[in-house]
C-alpha cells in the first residue's frame, strides 16, 4: 500500500513558520502513517527540520528566480502528493503548488477585508482568529482550537546558548529579556520606552537585549547608559530561541521572538 503524502507550503517569515507547528502536530496525530513534507525558505529550515511530524523539508532560496523555483517544483511533482496545503498564498507558493496533488487547499489572506479595516476602520471580520487556528482551519474547517506552538531546536544551538548564558556570571534571581525588534515599523515600541524599561528592571534583575542583526542599532541605543546585556546580532535564530529558555519574563514587540517565547512557555508581555 502506497504511503499517503501531504505537502505544506509556508515559505516565511520565522514567526509564521513556527505557528504551523500546532497544525503539524494535529496532522501527525490524525494521520500518523502519512508523510508530511514542508516547503520553506532555507534561512528558516532549522525551525522545521527537527519537528517529529515532518518527514522531509524542501528548501527554497531567498529571492529564487524562475529556474530555481522550477527545480523545486519538479522535485515536488515527483513525490506524487495526495494533498497540498498552501499556507502562504503568494506568487511563489502558487507556482510551487500547481499540479502537486489532486486536492489543494489555499489559505485566504482576506486582503480586501484587511484593506477596508486599515483604510476606513470598518471591521468586516466576523471573529478574531489566531494565525495558528487559521492555518488549522484551512486544513479542516471544523477545528475550533489548537495546541500551543512548539519549537524543536538543534542540540548545538541549545549548547551555544547555555554556554553564553553561563559566561554572563552567576545565575540571577530574575532575568528580564527585552526584544525590541520587529519586521514592520508599526509593530515597534519607541526606543525611549524600552530604555526606560531597562532602567527600571536593572536594579533587581539581569536585563538582556535579544534580537537579530537588523536590531543591533536599536539595541545599542537601549543598552547605552544601562547595565543591560546586549546580545543582539550575536546569536543565530535557533540560538536566540534557545537563549529564551533562561528568561523569567520576556517583553517583546509582535515578532518571531514573541511566538518563540510563547512556545517555550515563558511569561510574556
Amino acid at each position: 500500500m502506497q504511503t499517503s503524502k501531504k505537502l505544506l507550503i509556508r515559505l516565511s517569515s520565522a514567526g509564521d513558520v513556527l505557528l504551523t507547528s500546532p497544525l503539524l502536530k494535529l496532522m501527525g496525530e490524525r494521520e500518523p502513517e502519512s508523510e508530511i513534507h514542508f516547503v520553506v525558505k532555507s534561512q528558516y529550515a532549522d525551525l522545521i527540520r527537527l519537528n517529529p511530524n515532518v518527514s522531509r523539508v524542501h528548501l527554497v532560496q531567498d529571492h529564487s528566480d524562475f529556474h530555481q523555483l522550477e527545480r523545486v517544483r519538479r522535485i515536488l511533482l515527483a513525490e506524487r502528493f495526495d494533498f497540498t496545503l498552501d499556507l502562504h498564498n503568494n506568487f511563489r507558493s502558487a507556482y510551487l503548488r500547481r499540479g502537486t496533488a489532486p486536492e489543494i487547499r489555499v489559505i485566504s489572506k482576506d486582503i480586501f477585508k484587511r484593506a477596508i479595516l486599515v483604510n476606513t476602520k470598518l471591521n468586516l471580520f466576523a471573529s478574531v482568529r489566531s494565525v495558528a487556528l487559521k492555518y488549522a482551519q484551512t486544513y479542516d474547517k471544523s477545528i475550533s482550537q489548537v495546541a500551543r506552538p512548539e519549537v524543536f531546536l538543534p542540540a548545538e544551538s541549545i549548547e551555544k546558548a547555555d554556554e553564553m548564558w553561563r559566561s554572563l556570571g552567576p545565575e540571577p534571581a530574575r532575568s528580564v529579556f527585552l526584544s525590541p525588534g520587529a519586521r514592520h515599523f508599526t509593530k515597534r515600541w519607541p526606543v525611549d520606552y524600552w530604555k526606560e524599561l531597562a532602567l527600571r528592571f536593572q536594579a533587581d534583575s539581569r536585563v538582556v537585549l535579544l534580537g537579530g542583526s537588523m536590531d543591533t542599532e536599536v539595541c545599542a541605543k537601549i543598552a547605552d547608559g544601562t547595565s543591560a546585556v546586549n546580545l543582539c546580532g550575536m546569536l543565530s535564530l535557533t540560538e536566540s530561541t534557545a537563549m529564551l529558555s533562561h528568561a523569567s519574563v520576556v517583553v517583546t514587540n509582535d515578532s518571531y521572538l514573541m511566538h518563540a517565547a510563547n512556545a517555550l512557555g515563558r511569561k510574556l508581555v
